[in-house]
């Protein structure tokens, strides 16, 4: 076995879990600052010559996109004033719902901090000069008594919000004289055109200003309506999502709950339910026992596949698994074959793909152990594919054997288990896939059938919660708190006394149900109020792959809608999903549209002061 071939990835035995509570009281003052500096849009005052842009959505890619803009324009030499109105339904810009730091401190990140950067790298242009990534952040700000600081380390989700929101201040206290940056706490439900401009509408009112173009970073702003005939049955609650986390205090003490769903937020609730409800997990024997509180209700989780993610070990950048087969060379093989064919999934992608895998867990598998493809291919996508009878029945202590099965391999890490070396691979094949993926580069029926099939299963194994949660999951799956009862999807049915679940061996009624799904876009479904208006109006319009529906917004590469030739409407993060692969991500270093609409802008406002100063001196 060639030791060469893996990855420089050494484990980090005893990881830190850094909180609010790690971070000096002053530096979370920014939070405050940014709420003092919110404004109502009726009370903005301007001069007519000013020129208005609109950024629509405050979370991390709404300040990205804030950012490039400001660095782009800083050196710019302006003679008019610029006006940048940043709408977010809340007052925690920088953070989106993800991040935001009121929230439970016990709701981890799902990646090491030293993965986290808010900063674009060099050489781009930059107006913050001081510019720390995560770690660094830490470092500097920590309280004395911490213990040092590894790029290995997770941190909460609420430290995440604090350290973007003190980047947010930093980049509004640095910008250009002549510009002005409106923060506003308005949602945003649709964009009419006048003329070469835009205007932009709430429920109630249409807002005062034109703008020259609209940046849209709405993030995970999608509503699952699977469930929204529950409406007429008041003896039933159903949350159309878990978050804001803490509306799921509604629910009573030891209540029977049904919630949909088995990945990060799953984990979410489940946590925020028994261990936020003042239950404790102790170490036992290299596992956590669940202590309760008395307080927890009890938690029936169901999805498609009906298994838990894998967890995700700290593991940095540099640390990616090389790939041997699915390389860049063999793509651009496949891509030069025919440049009018587009790629087949099936017969381009997933025999190399699986290829990959099966030879990343036999590197590491004894020698009567080696699998077979297939053999791999079952027991990292489909371990449950035969379970039957009386194990489908008890299908809970299966769940509790699997999870404790899974815990043990992670434990075992990279470099001792080849089932996660194997996932380690499916990770790199995940990100190898964008460059199959993005703008349609396979065929419809390819890009539908990896939509449908693949991408859940490559994002459970790839994109999995801490090893800490997966623990605390086991032992909530151990104590009874989490009752796996069923193996295969159930059907949902209401009736007079609550909201039914059955799969045919199983069945149980509900009073509170929770939809633990990151809703996705869907224009035929109408899941998002501001995409629908733009679709009708024909602002926007469907990303269509041959006859492949994907209910995503059509866009141009360069982040642009596509529904109208000029248009100067952008779209970057989450919106984008269906034209490129996993972009709901911190991450600026993929799809990074705020710099091509930064650019843009730019070049828009350099024009237009030309031309007005041409038609002055006529």
């Amino acid at each position: 076995m060639d030791k060469s071939l893996f990855p420089p990835y050494r484990k980090n035995k005893k990881c830190m879990i850094w909180r609010s509570e790690h971070i000096a009281k002053h530096v979370l003052q920014s939070e405050k600052k940014t709420i003092y500096k919110t404004l109502d849009i009726n009370n903005i005052n301007t001069h007519d010559e000013t020129i208005h842009i609109a950024i629509i959505g405050g979370g991390p890619k709404g300040f990205y996109a804030l950012e490039r803009l400001l660095a782009t324009l800083k050196d710019v030499d302006m003679t008019t004033e610029l006006e940048i109105h940043v709408f977010n339904s809340n007052s925690f810009f920088a953070c989106g719902q993800n991040y935001r730091p009121d929230q439970p401190d016990n709701l981890l990140i799902n990646y090491a901090i030293g993965n986290i950067d808010a900063w674009e790298v060099q050489p781009a242009p930059q107006i913050v000069q001081k510019r720390l990534d995560l770690t660094d952040w830490i470092k500097c700000n920590k309280v004395s008594h911490s213990p040092e600081v590894n790029p290995r380390d997770f941190a909460s989700r609420e430290l995440v919000g604090y350290y973007l929101i003190d980047c947010f201040q930093q980049v509004l206290h640095a910008a250009p004289e002549k510009i002005s940056i409106r923060l506003i706490t308005q949602q945003i439900n649709n964009i009419t055109e006048l003329g070469a401009t835009y205007r932009l509408h709430s429920d109630e009112e249409i807002f005062p200003f034109v703008y020259q173009s609209v940046m849209l970073v709405t993030g995970n702003s999608y509503i699952n309506p699977y469930l929204d005939r529950a409406r007429q049955y008041p003896h039933v609650t159903c949350f159309n999502s878990a978050y804001p986390i803490r509306d799921l205090d509604r629910i009573p003490d030891q209540a029977e709950v049904a919630i949909q769903g088995y990945g990060l937020t799953f984990t979410d609730v489940a946590l925020h339910l028994t261990e936020g409800r003042g239950g404790r997990f102790e170490a036992h024997n290299n596992e956590l026992v669940y202590i309760p509180s008395g307080r927890e209700p009890l938690l029936y989780p169901y999805s498609r596949n009906n298994l838990t993610m894998v967890p995700r070990s700290g593991m940095l950048p540099e640390e990616q698994y090389e790939l041997l087969f699915f390389t860049d060379e063999y793509l651009e093989s496949i891509q030069k074959r025919s440049p009018e064919n587009k790629i087949s999934f099936k017969k381009d992608i997933l025999p190399i793909l699986k290829k990959e895998i099966q030879y990343a867990y036999n590197r590491l598998a004894r020698e009567d152990d080696g699998l077979t493809e297939m053999e791999v291919i079952d027991r990292l996508f489909f371990p449950n594919k035969y379970i039957s009878g009386t194990q489908l029945e008890d299908y809970h202590q299966y769940m509790v054997d699997h999870t404790r099965y899974i815990q043990e391999e992670a434990d075992r890490g990279i470099s001792k288990s080849p089932l996660m070396l194997a996932v380690h691979a499916c990770r790199a094949c995940l990100l190898q896939m964008t460059k199959v993926y993005n703008f349609s580069g396979m065929d419809g029926k390819s890009q539908e059938y990896f939509d449908k099939h693949w991408i859940g299963n490559m994002n459970r194994l790839s994109f999995g919660p801490p090893t800490t949660n997966s623990k605390k999951i086991h032992a909530l799956l151990k104590a009874g708190y989490i009752r796996s009862k069923f193996g295969t999807l159930p059907t949902v049915q209401f009736n007079t006394e609550g909201l039914q679940l059955t799969n045919g061996y199983y069945t149980k009624t509900f009073n509170y149900h929770i939809d633990g799904r990151i809703a996705k876009p869907n224009l035929t479904q109408g899941n998002h109020p501001l995409y629908s208006n733009l679709f009708k109006s024909g602002l926007a319009k469907e990303l269509i792959n041959d006859n492949y529906r994907t209910g995503s917004i059509a866009i141009h590469p360069d982040g642009r809608l596509a529904g109208k030739e000029k248009s100067m409407i952008y779209v970057y993060g989450t919106p984008t999903e269906g034209n490129v692969l996993d972009n709901d991500t911190l991450s600026r270093k993929s799809y990074n549209f705020g710099n091509t609409w930064a650019q843009k802008i730019a070049n828009l406002v350099t024009i237009k002061y030309e031309k007005e100063y041409e038609h002055s001196s006529r």
